[in-house]
């Protein structure tokens, strides 16, 4: 009796080690593992956005006219520079060629003004001098009037005469002389200033003696006279600084019209501002055009932007240079790449969510891609290198302690762990394990039953 008994434990321990070890091949067998290994990690954050061109314009002439002529289509390319369209322009052509001859006459007076008088210009005045002297001589002689006073008075203008050009001369040596930096302020400027006087009151003196013959014809001469010899003197005492420098300021008047005028020239035609695309036209020959009619629109096709928005929780991990991977609706089998250009400041807030407004640099756009097109687009926000990486399915958190359970010689036991970067499908590990050590990624257990 006692012997059966030893037999039925001997039996019973041995189906309960068959049990055991059966239930332990059936949670074996539901568990999935993974190798701890080293590689690349990178986490990345979703959005979608829009393309559209990163320079694109609509032009309008900054002046009012017929549209005169329209020198491109839509999907034409075109060059920085280039003439789209042109307005009629006849009247500010003219205007540009006014000014031009403007330009050239005041150039050629001033050269004239600074070489001073030709010798025919003081022959031709000293000739009329002559004939006016003459004339009235010959006035005086005819009425044999006495001349004795009016010589008295000539006299006195042609010594003051030559004072004012010996004065003259004295002020003219002074004023180019580059060692005086103000000749307006000096003794040779007092001495000319009293000289013309002087003049001045001898001629005066003299018209009034004249004055006193009663003779309309004797005055008459007389006044010829003086005239021409106010001519001479002017005539060989120029030019004067005054008179450069009035020159001078005339030549830079008639530059400024003509810059003037030739800008409203540029104005009646419209100008490629960057290379592009004619994305369209809007007007037509012929057609009258203001300040606000848009007629043509250019876009750079070849620099796309994305504008994506970004949800507030993303900011802190987007920053400008950040590289990106687009796939567009339109081109689904095909990646691009792409750079964070810009970031927003301010937020909009819609339904009480803040979003934030991004662009993104598409990187070698297609020629099949068009502004408008929608597209996903991942942003690198991180990456690492050569770290330890688990999958994502293995990490369990027991409060803020993050656990995985490892395996090792066919028994299992839960490790603590020190977690960085994640991604989409893997943690980086940066304490806890060791390259190589298994964990189990499904805890998911399958109890089979035994018999006893």
């Amino acid at each position: 009796m006692k012997q059966r008994i030893v037999s039925l434990i001997v039996i019973f321990i041995a189906l309960a080690l068959v049990g055991c070890a059966t239930q332990a091949q059936a949670q074996s067998a539901a568990q999935q593992t993974a190798t701890v290994q080293r590689g690349n990690l990178t986490a990345t954050l979703s959005a979608a956005g829009t393309a559209a061109a990163q320079a694109q314009v609509t032009l309008a002439f900054q002046t009012s006219g017929q549209i005169k002529a329209i020198n491109v289509k839509a999907g034409d390319q075109v060059k920085t520079g280039q003439v789209l369209a042109q307005l009629d322009s006849t009247a500010l052509e003219m205007a540009v060629a006014k000014a031009q001859v403007a330009l050239e006459t005041s150039k050629v007076k001033l050269q004239q003004t600074k070489e001073g008088p030709t010798a025919a210009e003081v022959q031709s005045a000293k000739a009329s001098l002559a004939s006016a002297q003459a004339a009235y001589q010959a006035a005086l002689n005819k009425y044999n009037l006495s001349d004795a006073q009016l010589a008295v008075a000539r006299a006195q203008v042609d010594k003051v005469s030559a004072t004012v050009q010996r004065a003259q001369l004295a002020y003219n040596w002074e004023a180019n002389n580059w060692l005086d930096a103000d000749p307006t302020q000096s003794s040779q400027k007092t001495a000319l200033d009293d000289a013309q006087s002087a003049y001045d009151q001898a001629v005066l003196s003299y018209n009034q003696t004249a004055a006193g013959i009663n003779d309309s014809s004797l005055q008459s001469a007389a006044a010829q006279v003086a005239s021409a010899q106010y001519a001479l003197d002017k005539l060989l005492n120029t030019p004067t600084p005054e008179d450069v420098a009035s020159a001078e300021a005339q030549v830079k008047q008639d530059e400024a019209s003509l810059q003037q005028a030739q800008g409203q020239l540029a104005q009646a035609s419209i100008v490629a501002p960057f290379d592009g695309t004619l994305a369209d036209v809007y007007a037509q020959v012929g057609q009258q055009a203001g300040t606000s009619t848009e007629i043509v629109a250019l876009a750079d096709l070849s620099r796309l932007n994305l504008a994506v928005t970004l949800a507030e929780v993303d900011m802190p991990k987007v920053k400008a240079g950040q590289p990106a991977e687009i796939t567009f609706d339109a081109e689904p089998s095909q990646v691009f790449t792409g750079t964070v250009t810009e970031i927003d400041l301010v937020g909009t807030t819609t339904s009480g969510v803040v979003n934030y407004a991004a662009t993104i640099s598409i990187d070698h756009p297609t020629d099949t891609l068009r502004s408008g097109m929608n597209a996903s687009v991942s942003i690198i926000v991180q990456q690492r290198e050569n770290v330890l990486l688990v999958p994502n399915r293995a990490v369990r958190s027991v409060g803020k302690t993050k656990t995985v359970t490892v395996v090792n010689g066919g028994q299992s036991s839960a490790a603590s762990v020190t977690l960085g970067l994640s991604g989409d499908t893997q943690t980086e590990v940066v304490d806890g394990l060791h390259e190589g050590d298994v964990v189990v990624i499904n805890q998911t257990t399958t109890t089979s039953g035994s018999t006893r």
